[in-house]
């Protein structure tokens, strides 16, 4: 059970591809995940402003307030502000060229720097760790027992290890990560390059979604859960991209 805890933790943890901003000879900009030829011009890409708290000093989201429709609004940075601007008109470009690569790149891009940004690419780490050393002490304190279950002692401690390394998981990776997801999607569905609000049934879907991976980051939810919902978010946000 251990042994396969730990692989399902290291698959779940494994990063996404690196995408590239680059702008060719042309002044044309693409969005890649291979790395631009030697003679790009390589982009630096919009920030997604975070909402964790105790992070004074940076410019990231700290506040939140409602606006006359209910959702959350973000209070951005004069920085965000002009990246999501940005954002929105090369978007708009994408959409009047009928680029749909590019569409699901900045949504894959987006996902991404939410999930592991700002160093929670570590994070999966943490029950790894977790294991190994409720294991290491569970195996020092059999060495204490001349006679005695030593192997049930050290297996109870390593599914105590196991336990513990599915909290830190869900407390130090996922709810972070639920948080910034719908942080930083909510500020796309107002930057998607068009002059006309989000259709009803997307807004309700991706809404749909953000519930469901803040659910899935619950203590008490089994860990492959959260990936699972974030692969659904991700197939959701795609279909609104192309079709908002």
């Amino acid at each position: 059970m251990a042994a396969t805890g730990l692989l399902l933790l290291a698959l779940l943890g494994q990063p996404q591809p690196r995408t590239y901003y680059w702008r060719d000879a042309a002044g044309q900009t693409h969005i890649t995940n291979t790395p631009p030829p030697p003679d790009a011009q390589v982009l630096e890409a919009p920030p997604p402003p975070a909402v964790e708290p105790g992070h004074g000093g940076r410019p990231e989201v700290l506040r939140q307030s409602s606006g006359r429709d209910g959702r959350r609004q973000a209070q951005l940075s004069p920085a965000q502000q002009q990246a999501w601007e940005a954002l929105n008109r090369r978007l708009a470009k994408a959409r009047a060229e009928g680029d749909r690569p590019t569409l699901e790149a900045v949504a894959n891009s987006l996902i991404h720097d939410c999930l592991w940004g700002n160093g929670l690419w570590a994070m999966p780490l943490a029950p790894i760790l977790s294991v190994l050393l409720m294991g290491l002490l569970g195996w020092w304190l059999a060495l204490g027992f001349r006679t005695g279950p030593k192997l049930p002692l050290v297996a109870g401690f390593i599914l105590l290890g196991v336990g513990f390394g599915h909290m830190v998981l869900n407390a130090f990776l996922y709810h972070p990560q639920a948080a910034r997801l719908r942080q930083n999607l909510e500020l796309l569905e107002q930057n998607l390059g068009t002059d006309r609000p989000l259709r009803p049934e997307h807004r309700i879907l991706l809404q749909q979604r953000y519930q469901a991976l803040e659910q899935a980051a619950g203590p008490l939810q089994a860990p492959w859960r959260f990936p699972a919902e974030v692969k659904a978010l991700r197939q959701a946000l795609k279909q609104v991209m192309v079709e908002p």
